[in-house]
């Protein structure tokens, strides 16, 4: 059997034993505690999971809490949450949920997420290409990079999933 059809149909597998829960309530709006000189919001999102032998199970309804210096967003995964974006001044923050008596907290780091989406978007063109390809869509990225106008970057943190284990 060709391995990259084994492949494949492994991966349909692991996606279909990860499906995600469908996220009904409105972005989570942060909440700032002093003057942050925000240039607008990004957007991240947030989920819970419980992880017991070799099983993983998304939980919802486990309280958390995003903080970061400067503001702070209170929610219940799966969340999309709202902080704001400050520009390259964006804080790192954490996030931090209790699941039956159990704390479990995350590191946040801010991500300039224009760079990483055209990194992104240059890394899927050159799938499959070969050498060639990825010396094409790196000379690619890198030029969409050096000619954007980092003033008008999109600043803000990765997607997050805070795993308790049983």
């Amino acid at each position: 059997m060709n391995s990259r059809y084994l492949t494949a149909a492994s991966l349909l597998v692991l996606l279909a034993a990860c499906e995600s829960a469908e996220i009904t309530q409105p972005p989570v709006q942060y909440k700032a505690t002093q003057k942050l000189g925000e240039k607008g919001v990004s957007s991240f999102t947030a989920r819970t999971y419980l992880s017991k032998g070799g099983d993983r199970k998304e939980l919802s309804g486990v309280p958390c809490k995003f903080v970061a210096p400067g503001f702070h967003a209170t929610f219940v995964p799966p969340a999309l949450v709202s902080p704001p974006d400050m520009g390259p001044r964006t804080p790192a923050g954490s996030i931090t949920c209790t699941y039956e008596d159990a704390s479990k907290l995350e590191i946040m780091k801010p991500v300039n997420k224009t760079v990483q989406q055209i990194e992104q978007s240059a890394a899927a063109a050159g799938a499959g290409a070969g050498l060639i390809g990825v010396i094409v869509t790196g000379i690619s990225a890198s030029t969409q990079k050096s000619r954007r106008d980092a003033r008008l970057d999109i600043y803000g943190y990765n997607d997050v999933s805070v795993t308790f284990k049983h």
